[in-house]
């Protein structure tokens, strides 16, 4: 009987524990798609020229669409994949070498998605050959205005980002203690 009560309690233990990493892995996941959104708004803010370069000629609700094209792309498809990286290393261990593993992830995977995307911006040729499905013989490209979108200021919103989600999934002891004492 009483081995019985013990294995009920370990396991309503173990309930509640992964019901906490659930909790908390979709919590991280809302907040680095949140910034991630910000880092894409404040992009095309900032860059709207370069960015939004592809949608002239067009309607005005085809800009729009273009618009939130991007920041799906640039911001949520980045802080979803830095999420997820970051919830699986946090999973592994809360511990620092985790945070350092995670960020360097997310950056990777941001990097990645963004610079892609960057190249499509300011290269007519890329974009048509990506979205045209020709092969590269057959396209004839057509120039594009001078693009003044800098890789490293573009990037640097989604950097940061990633380094707020980071801070946010493994920040610290106030939070570890404050997760613990929850469940």
């Amino acid at each position: 009987m009483a081995a019985q009560h013990q294995e009920g309690y370990e396991r309503a233990e173990q309930d509640s524990t992964l019901a906490l990493i659930v909790v908390v892995s979709d919590a991280i996941l809302r907040v680095s798609i949140a910034f991630g959104a910000c880092a894409a708004l404040i992009n095309l803010l900032v860059w709207r020229q370069p960015i939004m370069e592809m949608a002239n000629g067009h309607t005005s609700a085809f800009k729009v669409l273009y618009a939130m094209w991007f920041v799906l792309i640039w911001g949520v498809a980045t802080g979803a994949l830095t999420g997820l990286a970051i919830s699986s290393m946090r999973r592994r261990s809360p511990g620092r070498l985790s945070a350092a593993v995670a960020f360097v992830v997310g950056l990777l995977l941001t990097s990645i998605i963004c610079l892609v995307l960057h190249r499509g911006i300011t290269d007519g040729k890329f974009m048509l050959d990506a979205v045209s499905g020709m092969h590269p013989y057959e396209v004839n490209s057509y120039p594009m205005p001078d693009q003044d979108m800098n890789v490293v200021g573009a990037l640097t919103p989604n950097f940061i980002a990633v380094a707020l989600s980071v801070i946010y999934a493994f920040g610290g002891r106030r939070r570890g203690m404050r997760l613990s004492q929850q469940s």
